[in-house]
């Protein structure tokens, strides 16, 4: 790894996963900006430009997060960041084994232990608003809402109580879900921070160049 200043900046549904480094300056933004992808961006941009500096090498702790990264840029700094379409790409370790997931299972919902009380958990979300209809009714409705949905994947690291692993044990019987648990692998989160960047899995933008969808080879997604 290049011999520079690191600074870190990290979405709060990874940053129980970066391990504090001493001396090195840690930013969390909010799950919420999530909802808005020019929000997102904006604030990362801000950020950016108050973190930025000729000898700092900036740390993304992001995916693409469907395309809110793209054309964040920093002036001053090297930005830094893992070639995953998302949060759950980086808690699985690579691009490729959520891919590889993806193909055989369709209609997923990820969720993690360290998401229940955020916007990332969808059961809690969409029962805003329906608090005055009555409970069966209520549930009926959000299994429409989630009819999409027929599987939850359970990103596991290994240490979920008992006590949580019986909320998404709720969650996948409540709304007629398959519940599959599959081990994170926090190895491209500590490469981050730790290096080294291989370009495989890996954008390293140097000051100017501004973070692309198609440099992080997530146009094929799909394929």
């Amino acid at each position: 790894m290049v011999s520079k200043r690191l600074k870190i900046l990290v979405c709060r549904a990874l940053a129980h996963v970066i391990e504090p480094v001493p001396g090195v300056e840690i930013r969390i933004l909010e799950i919420g900006l999530h909802s808005d992808p020019q929000r997102l961006r904006s604030g990362l941009l801000k950020e950016i430009a108050e973190m930025e500096d000729h000898d700092t090498d900036i740390l993304l702790g992001y995916g693409l997060c469907g395309r809110a990264l793209e054309g964040v840029v920093s002036a001053r700094s090297t930005l830094v960041l893992p070639r995953v379409d998302d949060c759950v790409g980086a808690l699985l370790g690579s691009r490729k084994k959520h891919k590889e997931f993806l193909r055989g299972n369709a209609g997923c919902y990820f969720l993690e232990q360290n998401w229940l009380g955020t916007e990332l958990n969808i059961f809690n979300e969409i029962t805003k608003g329906l608090e005055r209809i009555p409970p069966d009714k209520r549930d009926r409705l959000m299994k429409m809402m989630l009819k999409n949905y027929t599987t939850l994947a359970v990103l596991d690291p290994g240490t979920i109580s008992h006590e949580t692993d019986s909320i998404f044990l709720d969650y996948a019987g409540r709304y007629g879900m398959d519940l599959i648990r599959l081990k994170t692998d926090p190895g491209l989160l500590n490469r981050l921070v730790k290096g080294p960047w291989h370009e495989e899995e890996f954008l390293v933008m140097p000051p100017g160049r501004p973070v692309s969808f198609f440099l992080g080879g997530l146009n094929d997604y799909n394929r």
